[in-house]
């Protein structure tokens, strides 16, 4: 008779409870740590008494690739019709136990077309390998299996990946949050280790360089009011004094206006009219325009 592991005294929100003749397939949530729950228990159906139970933790991400083959029939082609996952912790008395979980495609040649998916759990002793994972070490101390059709196990599924994708968009906030405070713990432990890292080279100038003259001429120097180049004197070597260059002054442009354009002048007030005369005031007369254009 397979033993009865102790269970957790914390209890997690059901996911999904699916029931036959001789198990039960209970997920709970545990998604507060990136993991989902699956048990498995096993029962008389006469006398309606427990005969083992057995219990593994399987991450979010593991279980919406189950999803996704299951549910596309992929799971033949991909997984080779075998889905294994190893896991485990320390247990109350400090014992190292391992968790195995199992998904089987196994028809039996044909005996068990109706119920070609088989699930396993195993729980037992386990040892640490050099990565830090858990391992099985000797021979499981629970053991439970139970068989699902093919429909039933996709419905399983479905609620199951539904259930972490809107836990997932709820708490995105919370769980983007966790992510970027486990990169800053694993950076400063690189960091005290290694030390930390050099400052890059700062490509763009600061302010105070934006502000600072641009560098005279090659062979110039600056006098405040600008470039001071030495100019020969009159005797050809290169000698002589240093002729200040003053720094360029503001030239207002001159603009040709084409001969054919009249300037505008100003307009003259009309002279009053003679009282008694009929005659109007000369109109002044139009600017001349030139033929060519």
């Amino acid at each position: 008779m397979v033993t009865e592991l102790n269970r957790p005294k914390q209890v997690s929100p059901e996911i999904y409870v699916y029931a036959t003749n001789k198990n039960f397939l209970n997920l709970y949530d545990a998604l507060r740590i990136s993991k989902v729950k699956v048990e498995l228990a096993g029962y008389d159906k006469d006398s309606g008494k427990q005969t083992g139970i057995a219990a593994a933790w399987l991450d979010a991400d593991d279980l919406k690739l189950l999803a996704h083959l299951v549910l596309n029939r992929l799971f033949a082609a991909v997984a080779n019709n075998r889905f294994e996952r190893f896991g485990g912790s320390e247990k109350a008395d400090g014992q190292l136990e391992s968790r195995t979980v199992t998904i089987e495609w196994d028809d039996g040649d044909g005996k068990f077309a109706r119920y070609p998916y088989r699930l396993t759990i195993q729980n037992g002793p386990g040892q640490k390998t050099a990565t830090g994972a858990v391992t099985p070490a000797g021979e499981p101390t629970a053991r439970v299996q139970m068989r699902m059709p093919e429909a039933d196990l996709m419905k399983v599924l479905l609620v199951a990946a539904d259930y972490v994708r809107n836990y997932e968009l709820i708490h995105f906030r919370s769980v983007v949050a966790e992510k970027v405070r486990e990169l800053e713990e694993r950076f400063a432990r690189r960091d005290a280790q290694i030390g930390p890292p050099v400052p890059a080279v700062q490509l763009h100038p600061t302010a105070d360089e934006d502000e600072r003259p641009a560098r005279p001429p090659n062979g110039a120097t600056s006098n405040g009011n600008g470039y001071a180049r030495p100019v020969a004197s009159g005797n050809g070597n290169g000698s002589g004094y240093v002729r200040p260059t003053p720094a360029p002054q503001a030239v207002a442009e001159e603009v040709d206006i084409p001969s054919n354009i009249t300037p505008m002048r100003r307009a003259q007030s009309a002279p009053a009219a003679v009282e008694g005369s009929t005659s109007l005031p000369a109109r002044e007369a139009a600017p001349r325009r030139s033929a060519s254009r």
